[in-house]
């Protein structure tokens, strides 16, 4: 005689289907609500504007060593205009949905709290201004190199 009953366990289903059969074949699964990720993006002011600041001075170098011919004016124009959109979409995407209240971080009061474990604002500081006071080494290392060549 044939059984009919099936002889696959439950766990078995996830690998082999998707999760609207799956809820059709074993309705009393109990849905949970996804909750949306908790935003912690926020930085202090003081970060952003030394950010601001390492990029104005690496194009400000970078003008001043090399923005004398039109070739180079043009290439600096479109790379400020490619930062300022890069920033700008960041900027315009994260004001979509603030959060309601700043995060502890932001207001100096707690750690950055990450996926791997929280970090302070020295750690948080060196990750986030690493890059941009390079390029601003750079910008201004171009620039004077370019003043004491032609000075």
């Amino acid at each position: 005689m044939l059984d009919l009953q099936p002889t696959f366990a439950a766990e078995d289903l996830a690998d082999a289907h998707e999760a609207t059969v799956i809820a059709a074949i074993m309705p009393t699964t109990a849905v949970s609500r996804v909750q949306p990720e908790g935003v912690d993006l926020e930085m202090p002011a003081w970060i952003w504007g030394t950010m601001a600041l390492c990029y104005g001075t690496f194009f400000g170098g970078l003008i001043a060593a090399t923005g004398h011919d039109g070739e180079a004016l043009f290439a600096l124009v479109i790379s400020i205009g490619y930062a300022l959109m890069y920033f700008g979409s960041a900027a315009t995407l994260f004001g979509v949905a603030r959060p309601v209240r700043r995060s502890a971080f932001a207001r100096g009061i707690g750690p950055l709290q990450t996926w791997t474990g929280p970090m302070d604002t020295p750690a948080v500081a060196a990750q986030v201004l690493t890059v941009p006071a390079c390029l601003a080494f750079f910008g201004l290392a171009a620039a004077v190199i370019r003043a004491a060549i032609l000075g």
